[in-house]
């Protein structure tokens, strides 16, 4: 029976699962970062493979849907498509990371906000697919774990030098790090020593920690990034004449079980501007979404496989 992987790789992990035309899952793998923006191209395609042989046991799948961040021009689908099917020795259909969300999504109409290491908004409108724009630092949506480590460690700075309110993020980050003062942290964070990616894995989570335990500069930082995310996705959804009361879907780790304020303060935000409706149900995984992806390409009912693994999640 033929054998299908989808991959949603993003700027801290990437996930693969392997499944049947049965919607029977036969193997998973993870690795690390494959955001070839982050990791370079060659970084990606390591990483993509070592988590589609993880998760293939070293065999060969029929179709790999790879569902990347990072992949927002023709161009980079193109570069990773050709350096993939080149890795793998398979079919390899590639996408940008949150068409893995839209199709673990069921509904004709939809939004979809996620948020990782990086953030994402797009819809699934009367079969169209839209998405904002994400190329660089300059463009795209804000909110995602990079953006709440440089907000934290800009407050955990300032508040050194007495710039700031008081907060417990420096000498935590200090730490985290083994480094002595301020002034080594952002020389650190300059150069090459702390890479943009490791930096979010470790301080997004510390300062979830913090806001937890009742530090409330941590607590700011959290629901200043849902809160902007929350606006970007609100404006994007009623400007695309999405209708009122569309349910929107939240994927990745910050929006799925991430931490209160920021999930809070995101949804109050998006409301604000946008009637969004309930979350959508028997959403998927979106590494399964992936998964659905790749059966769409290969022109292998994707319907009957949804319902078949919604069956087996």
């Amino acid at each position: 029976m033929k054998v299908l992987v989808g991959v949603d790789g993003g700027g801290t992990h990437t996930r693969a699962v392997a499944a049947n035309l049965d919607g029977i899952v036969v193997g998973e793998g993870r690795s690390g970062p494959s955001n070839h923006q982050v990791v370079g191209v060659d970084g990606a395609v390591a990483a993509v493979t070592q988590a589609v042989l993880a998760a293939t046991r070293g065999g060969r799948p029929d179709a790999i849907g790879a569902c990347l961040a990072g992949v927002d021009l023709p161009e980079h689908g193109e570069l990773l498509h050709k350096a993939l099917t080149q890795a793998l020795s398979a079919r390899v259909h590639v996408e940008n990371d949150i068409v893995a969300a839209l199709w673990a999504a069921p509904g004709e109409s939809i939004g979809v906000v996620s948020a990782g290491t990086g953030a994402a908004v797009a819809l699934r409108q009367r079969g169209e697919v839209r998405r904002i724009l994400a190329l660089n630092d300059y463009t795209g949506p804000r909110g995602g774990a990079a953006d709440i480590a440089v907000t934290a460690l800009r407050a955990a700075i300032l508040s050194a030098q007495g710039a700031a309110p008081p907060t417990r993020l420096l000498e935590r980050i200090l730490a985290m790090f083994g480094l002595p003062d301020h002034v080594a942290l952002a020389r650190a964070t300059e150069g090459t020593d702390l890479p943009a990616w490791q930096v979010a894995m470790l301080v997004a989570p510390l300062c979830a920690q913090l806001a937890e335990e009742g530090d409330e500069v941590s607590r700011r930082v959290l629901r200043q990034a849902g809160g902007e995310l929350g606006r970007t996705a609100g404006r994007y959804f009623a400007s695309q004449g999405l209708e009122p009361g569309t349910p929107v879907a939240l994927y990745g780790a910050l929006l799925q079980g991430g931490p209160r304020p920021y999930r809070d303060a995101l949804r109050h935000a998006m409301r604000h501007r946008f009637a969004a409706g309930s979350p959508p149900q028997a959403t998927l995984d979106a590494v399964r979404g992936a998964v659905l992806f790749a059966a769409a390409r290969e022109d292998l009912a994707p319907d009957r496989l949804r319902l078949a693994l919604r069956a087996g999640a």
